[in-house]
């Protein structure tokens, strides 16, 4: 007789146990498919970030400088280019202080809904422990490790359904535990969600404020969804402080060694990086906030990791919530990167025109747009160029106002690369006043001293070509190398190619002067140039003197009018040489000494002779021809009127030619005899 009921019996437990085998597979599967994000793929697409800071970290929702968050927050932000916001959460406010430590249920819907806004519009959302410093401070009493794991594991349960994109980070800037102590909290807490989330993205930090250093030594959970983290608004006194500047190449090397630091910790433990904070103070100095947060997002670009901007509203403010705007901060976090047009400079480069100069990375763009804003608009087109360009003039500016700048490497298609901007104020014109240094002009005759230099500015009564005075023995606010000469006076030193120095003269009558300047230099060869009122020197050199403070006199002459004027010393080619003083004396005097270029002609022949042709309506009474001491080497009394004068023996330089009519009139001129 068949035994039916154990039949039946038997049967349904085989079906019972396939349905379970079934299920169970159905449920492997099921978590499998959907665990198609690993940490490094999630770091790829979660590259822009954004906080949503001082918002659900106040004992209360609005209890700081931001209202309530909104649901348009996320519109913005996905609308703005970002496709990560961190959601910093406060719990202890809302969680009980007895076992179980139960969550506030309102509170726990509360942030769901606020994370549910982000994940509807498919951006990834950190969800955190933010300023829980309760567990800092207590970490070694067992019932606050006990209420903190109540926590996690409450947060894990609720949550354990979203999507994927949803990420937990167990505890910002875990100041007040050791490493001990937090490398403990992070494994205990992570296996405590793995027991709801088993494949859910989680993000680890060092210990203390979370920084790169921290980062690298901290224990690295054995775990397949982990990612670490890190937060920089280094340099501290500049990014949290506000002090002094920041962009020198000093800076951005210090700021890269950091990056590079972690991304070799990266590598070397296949662990991607999420850089949850970094920024600079609203009221850092404009300029160099702007380059911050470029280098800041070039260099998380160049290195791999995702970034998320810390906006708090306030300080760190980049969207203004109630007013939907944004600052440009924005448009570097998502438009900016290592292939942005860099170096942007702006100067004054007359009384309304702004000049800007840049460098570009990229060659395949079509052309270049370059963006203006005031104190109180929006950026908007000015001009548009061609892709190469790289200067451009912006004229009739009014003045007595900020003018702010950006550019933008365009592409047909559509994409845009931009730059930091960069501001400028551009002053009411004063008109510029040069002063002679000893308070008079320098006189001609006369010494004029090298490095009492009309007093003005850089570009105006002098140019060098470096802002620091890097000798300092004199006149040290000004950027001009003076040098002290050993207690015996001073002297101009590293006189770079195209810097100049411009003098206040009075000449004390017309005449030919002999111009001696004293300098010099170990190597030699270096050229440079005089210019007194409109007359100008040939182009002389510097000897060598293999030392940099035992001189050697240059002489030329200059044909002078009397009078005050500018005398100018520019530095034509190296190598470099000190310039000591300059002395002025006449020569010969204009009243017996009337240069005309218009009486004679004289050149030297290829055989070496001077040939000297005048203006036949007058008769010569005689020629001389006089070296730069003054001193008289060719004496010709009533010559022919085609005069051919030999100059063997005499050695190559200048000469001055006199001739003597027979109405008594003097004529003159130089010629360089070789």
């Amino acid at each position: 007789m068949i035994n039916y009921k154990y039949f039946f019996s038997t049967a349904n437990s085989f079906l019972y146990k396939r349905t379970i085998l079934i299920f169970s597979i159905f449920l492997y599967l099921q978590t499998f498919l959907t665990a198609q994000i690993t940490p490094w793929e999630a770091i790829v697409q979660m590259q822009k970030g954004i906080n949503l800071g001082n918002t659900l970290e106040p004992p209360l929702e609005g209890g700081w400088n931001n209202p309530a968050a909104q649901e348009y927050y996320f519109d913005l932000y996905k609308s703005a280019g970002f496709n990560c916001v961190r959601v910093p959460v406060r719990w202890d406010e809302h969680t009980g202080d007895v076992s179980p430590y139960k969550i506030d249920e309102a509170w726990l819907d509360r942030v769901e809904t606020v994370l549910d806004w982000g994940l509807e519009r498919d951006l990834f959302i950190v969800v955190n422990a933010h300023h829980d410093d309760w567990i800092k401070q207590n970490y070694t009493n067992p019932d606050m490790r006990a209420r903190f794991d109540s926590i996690w594991s409450q947060i894990s349960v609720r949550f354990k359904d979203k999507t994927e994109k949803l990420i937990f980070e167990i505890l910002n800037e875990p100041h007040g535990l050791t490493k001990e102590q937090n490398d403990d909290m992070h494994q205990r807490v992570l296996s405590i969600i793995r027991k709801t989330n088993p494949t859910r993205m989680v993000i680890f930090q060092g210990h203390d404020w979370g920084g790169s250093n921290e980062l690298i030594v901290a224990a690295i959970p054995d775990d397949d969804y982990v990612i670490g983290s890190f937060h920089s608004y280094d340099p501290y006194l500049f990014g949290l402080e506000g002090q002094g500047t920041w962009g020198t190449t000093n800076d951005i090397n210090t700021l890269r060694n950091k990056f590079i630091t972690v991304k070799n910790w990266s590598d070397a433990n296949n662990i991607p990086v999420f850089l949850g904070e970094f920024g600079a103070l609203r009221s850092c100095d404009y300029n160099s906030r702007m380059k911050h947060y470029k280098t800041y997002v070039e260099f998380a670009q160049t290195y791999g990791f995702a970034s998320c901007a810390w906006d708090d509203g306030g300080d760190f403010r980049i969207m203004e919530r109630t007013a939907k705007k944004w600052d440009e901060v924005k448009d570097i976090l998502i438009y900016s990167s290592a292939l942005s047009p860099a170096g942007l400079k702006l100067s004054l480069f007359q009384d309304t025109i702004i000049q800007l100069n840049w460098t570009n990375m990229v060659s395949d763009n079509d052309s270049i747009i370059i963006q203006r804003r005031t104190s109180t608009g929006s950026f908007i087109n000015i001009v548009t160029l061609k892709g190469d360009t790289t200067s451009f003039l912006d004229a009739n500016r009014i003045p007595n106002a900020y003018y702010y700048y950006r550019i933008i490497a365009h592409y047909n298609s559509g994409e845009e690369i931009y730059s930091y901007p960069q501001r400028i104020f551009l002053p009411i014109y004063v008109p510029k006043v040069r002063e002679s240094f000893l308070g008079v002009p320098m006189q001609i005759p006369g010494t004029i001293e090298a490095e009492n230099f009309d007093m003005g500015e850089e570009g105006f009564t002098y140019h060098d070509a470096d802002p620091t005075n890097i000798a300092g023995a004199y006149r040290p606010d000004e950027p001009v190398d003076i040098y002290d000469r050993n207690g015996e006076g001073y002297h101009i030193g590293n006189a770079l190619p195209g810097e100049w120095y411009e003098y206040t003269v009075n000449v004390e009558s017309d005449g030919l002067y002999l111009v001696n300047v004293y300098l010099a230099s170990l190597q030699g060869g270096g050229t440079f140039q005089i210019k007194i009122g409109e007359f100008e020197s040939e182009i002389l050199t510097a000897p060598n003197t293999n030392s940099a403070l035992n001189t050697q006199i240059v002489s030329t002459t200059l044909n002078l009018t009397a009078g005050e004027q500018i005398m100018r010393f520019t530095v034509i080619d190296d190598p470099l040489f000190n310039i000591d003083k300059i002395d002025c004396e006449l020569f010969i005097d204009a009243v017996n000494f009337p240069e005309s270029d218009d009486f004679f002609v004289i050149y030297q022949n290829l055989s070496g002779e001077l040939i000297l042709n005048y203006n036949n309506s007058f008769t010569i009474h005689n020629i001389r021809i006089y070296d730069i001491t003054g001193s008289l080497i060719y004496a010709a009394e009533n010559p022919d009127n085609n005069i051919r004068m030999p100059v063997n023996g005499i050695s190559s330089g200048i000469y001055v030619v006199q001739i003597l009519t027979d109405n008594y009139n003097y004529y003159s001129k130089k010629i360089f005899i070789k």
